[in-house]
């Protein structure tokens, strides 16, 4: 393992495909990267095509990792992760389903044939440079700060604006009780129905965004959505009541959140069931507030093991337990 660990900018960008959860995949394999931490990612942008206009607009954001690998060896394994996502590199600068270059490195300045450190286009490209300033506003390329780069008039012509779409690569958070054999309900139903878990169920969701499916959507109380929350039913079929929000599909989806972030910031997006909601959303969920119920109750319908999850925190109520799951 390398003792040096230093920081890293990237800038992503896509315009083929379903842009938006490309690049939050490429974000969840830049993070799952040996000796490397994923720091922060910055808004996404929907921006004009550079240099080669004659092509669909993009998708761009940028990204700071904290790496041991050397920078060479973080750019073959970025490469990799392009060609696994569908890039083929026909004309330069021309359309692709995924683009992601290094920008800068801390304390390095690298001038090869393979690799340039700082990116000699940084400076001109609005869409490196508005996203970049969102994480890294003080990092000094060529003498001036990110922020002041941006100030230029060049920069300001450029067409450069917030995208309606989720920038984390694991927007969803899961929220459901199970029993001691992970079981999480039974004919659409829940297993059990505690007060102190409904209460903490009501708290958490509260003026939030609840997403579920067609079975877990009939068997909310009288059929309507409940109150203070956005409900949204993932279902590529269902009749939906009035009160819900459907989508077809997962893009469908990404989408409704991405326009419901962008108007309210805050706000959560919570995967509520059932189980084949939960197993669609599985790759995309970051957190798992999961309450453990005591004994086993004939469930028909299982949580997916845990592997890749942390417990972060566990607290005790009077006849089940709480805990808090992070992806590691």
């Amino acid at each position: 393992m390398n003792d040096v660990q230093r920081r890293i900018w990237l800038s992503l960008g896509a315009n083929l495909g379903d842009r938006g959860e490309t690049i939050r995949e490429a974000l969840r394999r830049i993070a799952a990267l040996p000796e490397t931490d994923l720091l922060q990612t910055a808004p996404f942008y929907e921006t004009a095509p550079w240099g080669k206009t004659d092509q669909p607009g993009f998708i761009n954001t940028a990204a700071e990792v904290r790496t041991g690998l050397a920078p060479l060896e973080l750019l073959h394994r970025l490469q990799r992760i392009e060609r696994e996502l569908g890039r083929v590199r026909h004309e330069h600068w021309g359309a692709r389903t995924i683009d992601i270059d290094m920008l800068a490195a801390e304390g390095t300045v690298c001038r090869t044939g393979e690799l340039n450190l700082p990116h000699p286009y940084l400076t001109e490209r609005a869409f490196v440079l508005i996203p970049l300033r969102d994480i890294a506003p003080q990092l000094i390329v060529q003498g001036r700060s990110i922020a002041a780069w941006c100030r230029r008039d060049e920069i300001a012509g450029q067409a450069v604006v917030p995208a309606p779409e989720l920038d984390e690569p694991y927007p969803l958070k899961l929220i459901v009780a199970v029993d001691e054999a992970r079981g999480m309900g039974r004919n659409g139903q829940l297993l059990m129905k505690l007060d102190e878990d409904m209460a903490r169920f009501r708290a958490q969701t509260m003026g939030q965004t609840i997403i579920m499916g067609r079975r877990t959507m009939e068997s909310l109380p009288g059929g309507r959505p409940l109150p203070g929350r956005i409900n949204v039913v993932l279902s590529s079929g269902a009749d939906v009541p009035q009160g819900f929000q459907v989508c077809r599909n997962e893009k469908q989806l990404w989408q409704l959140l991405g326009r419901l972030r962008r108007d309210e910031p805050g706000r959560g997006n919570w995967c509520i069931g059932g189980a084949q909601t939960c197993r669609t959303l599985w790759p995309y969920i970051g957190e798992i507030r999961l309450t453990r119920l005591p004994g086993e109750h004939g469930a028909d319908c299982f949580l997916p093991d845990l592997q890749g999850f942390r417990l972060q925190q566990e607290e005790r109520g009077r006849a089940c337990t709480f805990q808090c799951w992070q992806r590691a």
